[in-house]
C-alpha cells in the first residue's frame, strides 16, 4: 500500500510539472538570414524580429509596447554592435560590415529590423558559421539560415541553434556550376528543429495533455471507471493524435507554400480556445461523442502555429517540400515523446479512486485558466503569466 501510494504521488508530482510548464509559453523566436557570394563578396541579410530586440536591449523606453521608428534609431548603435559580436564567418576571419542602412519590415508575425551586410572574403568552398544571437536569455531561438547556390542548384537551408556551436555549409565559387548541396537534402537541422518546436510549444502540449487526460477512463452513466487494459487507452488515442497530426500538416503545407496565410493575432487566440473547448469537453461533453472530428479541425488551426519557421524562407517548391518533410517529421517525433511519456504515467494512475476528480476534472480547470489567461495575453498584447 505504502509502495502504491509513493507511485501515486510521483505520478501526480510528474503531471504537475507538465502543467506548470505551459505557464512559460510563448512563441518560438526565429530570425532570417540570406546568404550569398558574388566573387569574394559575401552578402547577408539578416532579419530579427524587434520584438525579441527589445527583450534583450529594451528599446521601449516608454513602455507603451509598441517600438517607434525613433526609439528604434536611438538604439542602432547598441543593436548593430549586439548583432554583429553574435555572428561570425571564418572564426572572425570574414568581416561584416553595413551594406546599406537598416530598415524596418513588416511580416506575418511581427516587425522586423532588417540588416544589409557585406564582406570582402576569400573564403573557401565552405563558409563556417558561428551563430550565438540571443544565446544568454532566450535557449527556444533558432536562426534560419538560406544560402542561395545560384540558378543551378536549389538554395542549401540550415537552422542555426545558438548554443550548437559553429556550422559548415557549403558555398561554392562558381554559381553556375553549382551542385546540390547535402545542406539543401541530407542535413538533420529541420528534423531536430521540428522535435525543438513541438518541445517547447507549451501551448501544443496542454492541448495535448487534455486528450490525453480521458485517454485512461471510459464514460458510463454511472461516471468515469478506468479501462481494463492499456491497449484499451492507447489505440483509440492513437487514432485521435492522428486526426491532430493529419489536420497540423495540411495547414502547414498551405501556410508553409503561402497558399493560405493568417495572421498570428489570429492563429495565437485559437489556439487558446481550442486548449479551452478540449478541457471543458473533460469536465462537460461538449463534443457530444465528435471528438476526433473536432481533433482534426483543431490539428487545421495549430498548424498555422508552426507555419511561420518555413513560410519566411520563400523557397523553390523542392526544396521546401524537403524542409517540411524533415520539419513535420521532427514534430511527430516530438510529440510520439510527449504523448508516451504522458500515457504512461496516466496508465498508472488510472485505477486510483481520485482520479476523475483530481487528476481529470483538476488537470482540465487549471489547462482552461492558463489557456484563458493565454488567451486574453494574445488578444490584448498583455504580459499576465511569466515568460
Amino acid at each position: 500500500m505504502r509502495r502504491a501510494f509513493v507511485v501515486r504521488v510521483l505520478a501526480v508530482l510528474a503531471i504537475g510539472i507538465v502543467f506548470i510548464l505551459p505557464a512559460q509559453a510563448h512563441k518560438a523566436s526565429d530570425a532570417y538570414l540570406q546568404l550569398s557570394r558574388a566573387g569574394d563578396q559575401l552578402n547577408l541579410r539578416w532579419d530579427i524580429s524587434l520584438r525579441d530586440l527589445d527583450a534583450m536591449l529594451d528599446i521601449d523606453k516608454d513602455g507603451d509596447q509598441k517600438l517607434s521608428w525613433g526609439e528604434v534609431k536611438a538604439r542602432m548603435d547598441d543593436i548593430r554592435a549586439y548583432a554583429l559580436a553574435h555572428l561570425q564567418l571564418q572564426q572572425g576571419r570574414c568581416v561584416l560590415n553595413e551594406a546599406q542602412p537598416p530598415a524596418i519590415e513588416s511580416r506575418v508575425d511581427g516587425t522586423y529590423l532588417v540588416l544589409q551586410l557585406q564582406s570582402q572574403c576569400a573564403a573557401g568552398d565552405r563558409l563556417d558559421v558561428d551563430y550565438r544571437l540571443f544565446k544568454e536569455v532566450d535557449p527556444t531561438h533558432r536562426g534560419l539560415l538560406r544560402v542561395d547556390m545560384g540558378s543551378a542548384a536549389a538554395p542549401a537551408l540550415r537552422s542555426l541553434d545558438p548554443v550548437g556551436g559553429a556550422v559548415a555549409v557549403a558555398l561554392p565559387h562558381d554559381a553556375t556550376t553549382a551542385s546540390p548541396s547535402p545542406e539543401s537534402s541530407g542535413d538533420t537541422s529541420f528534423l531536430l528543429d521540428g522535435i525543438h518546436h513541438i518541445l517547447i510549444g507549451y501551448d501544443h502540449i496542454l492541448f495535448l495533455i487534455c486528450l490525453l487526460l480521458p485517454a485512461v477512463l471510459v464514460r458510463t452513466r454511472e461516471g468515469w471507471r478506468p479501462v481494463a487494459r492499456w491497449q484499451q487507452a492507447v489505440w483509440p488515442m492513437l487514432a485521435t493524435v492522428t486526426m491532430f497530426t493529419l489536420g497540423h500538416s495540411i495547414t502547414l503545407a498551405l501556410a508553409g507554400l503561402k497558399i493560405v496565410s493568417l495572421s498570428p493575432r489570429l492563429i495565437e487566440p485559437a489556439i487558446a480556445l481550442t486548449i479551452i473547448v478540449a478541457a471543458v469537453d473533460n469536465i462537460v461533453p461538449v463534443l457530444r461523442g465528435r471528438r476526433r472530428i473536432f481533433t482534426f479541425l483543431f490539428g487545421l488551426i495549430h498548424g498555422f502555429g508552426f507555419a511561420n519557421v518555413l513560410a519566411e524562407l520563400d523557397l523553390p517548391v523542392a526544396s521546401f517540400v524537403s524542409a517540411l518533410l524533415r520539419f513535420n517529421l521532427g514534430v511527430e517525433a516530438g510529440q510520439l515523446i510527449i504523448v508516451t511519456m504522458a500515457l504512461t504515467v496516466l496508465l498508472a494512475l488510472r485505477s486510483w479512486r481520485r482520479y476523475p476528480p483530481v487528476v481529470l476534472r483538476g488537470g482540465s480547470v487549471f489547462a482552461v485558466i492558463v489557456a484563458a489567461l493565454w488567451f486574453i495575453e494574445r488578444v490584448f498584447d498583455l504580459k499576465i503569466l511569466p515568460i
